[in-house]
């Protein structure tokens, strides 16, 4: 834990160190540019590109004053003007049509916009004919008469006080009926038609008919029991699943329970052999010890409940040979699969080097724990870089970008 605590030490001085050689050079490069670098000329935006705004100082007799001063944009010449003025009606005639084919059969929306040349030439259009068009060329299919009809447009084009009119007349159709969307309207329009007729009546009959097309209606499909189907199906794969990790995560705490209790088992199985005890009266002392511990409100501990249990079967009637090898099987640690053939090698054959095999391995125990706790440590420790990696992001562009913006400015 202490690596740990000297690690994270170590990247917070590196983070202070970042932030501070990141904000000295830009306090540099700010100083340098305000002091030095300014002559007093201050440069506009393009024509079209709209005002631009500089933060300065201005020095007067004995006083010092912040200034804001506003620049405009780069106003254009006449012949420019001109230049321009033919351009937007050039890009007029290329896209006012939008997706129609002739200005003498308009069905589809138009392409009507409120500037052009990027922006420099703003448009203002008028119709002689309202309702038919919108502003922006939408295209009012409900009042299009069925034989259409010729609508003249003229568009204001006008660069700050300077203007120039743009005429041009386009026919207006229905949309065609062998057209998905000329049948789609035939049928609003029947739709409304049979509305406005039945307004006074409780209820509105559909039209049957719309252009020659018969008409059959039906209620759109309703599937929320299907959705249901699947969301139960998905909750209760949703479910297994998430038992199948508790699981998992379950087992995985279980193992790591046991690891940390093995040392303690092998310790207290060392002192009380070692104190002339045989094997069975050392398993019982530490089985009685662990239970009285749980009845005083002690926490359960799986490496202990295995100890017990094994007690339990050797007490049920089954031999301790028997029961040590089924604690080697129930176990997957190879630790304690160690210890029980340890054990069993010693009921069966005896074994004058019992004692100092269990004093290695209770060192040996001692020692596993140590290292994992050392590498749990390491681990808490690399997760904490992805978070002081993020805060050191956030802090550089709360520095770096208001100082980009300032200098766009």
């Amino acid at each position: 834990m202490l690596k740990s605590f000297e690690l994270t030490k170590k990247q917070l001085i590196e983070i202070v160190v970042v932030i501070f050689v990141v904000g000295l050079g830009i306090l540099v490069f700010d100083f340098v540019n305000a002091n030095y670098g300014f002559d007093g000329t201050v440069r506009r935006n393009e024509a079209g590109a709209g005002p631009s705004s500089e933060n300065l100082r201005v020095d007067f007799k004995d006083n010092t004053k912040d200034f804001t001063v506003e620049i405009s944009d780069k106003k254009l010449s006449k012949k420019e003007l001109k230049k321009a003025f033919d351009k937007a009606i050039a890009e007029i005639d290329e896209t006012y049509l939008g997706q129609n084919k002739s200005a003498n059969d308009v069905c589809q929306d138009l392409d009507l916009r409120d500037s052009y040349v990027d922006g420099l030439i703003a448009a203002d259009w008028k119709f002689d004919y309202y309702g038919i068009i919108a502003s922006d060329g939408t295209l009012n299919q409900d009042d299009i008469p069925d034989e259409g009809v010729v609508v003249n447009i003229t568009g204001m084009l006008s660069y700050e006080d300077e203007e120039n009119l743009y005429s041009f007349s386009v026919v207006v159709n229905p949309k065609g009926i062998d057209t998905l969307d000329g049948q789609i309207a035939a049928i609003n329009k029947a739709i409304k038609n049979e509305d406005e007729s039945s307004r006074g009546k409780e209820k509105m009959k559909l039209p049957k008919e719309a252009s020659g097309m018969k008409l059959s209606w039906k209620k759109k499909m309703n599937y929320r029991g299907l959705q249901l189907i699947i969301l139960g199906m998905v909750t209760v794969a949703g479910i297994q699943i998430g038992k199948k990790r508790d699981a998992k995560k379950q087992l995985e705490a279980t193992a790591h329970e046991k690891d940390m209790d093995y040392p303690l088992i092998v310790s207290q199985l060392s002192i009380l052999m070692g104190a002339g005890m045989s094997f069975r009266k050392a398993l019982e002392r530490i089985s009685v010890k662990y239970v009285n511990g749980l009845k005083n409100g002690a926490k359960p501990r799986a490496g202990f409940d295995e100890i017990l249990m094994t007690y339990r079967k050797i007490t049920d009637g089954r031999s301790e040979i028997q029961a040590l090898e089924e604690l080697g099987k129930t176990c997957e640690s190879k630790e304690y699969r160690k210890l029980s053939m340890m054990l069993v090698q010693n009921l069966r054959k005896g074994s004058r080097d019992l004692l100092e095999a269990l004093e290695k391995e209770e060192k040996y125990a001692f020692e596993l724990r140590k290292q994992k706790a050392i590498r749990a440590g390491e681990e808490a420790s690399t997760k904490l870089l992805v978070p002081m990696a993020g805060m050191l992001f956030i802090v550089i562009i709360i520095l770096v970008v208001p100082a980009i913006l300032q200098m766009n400015l």
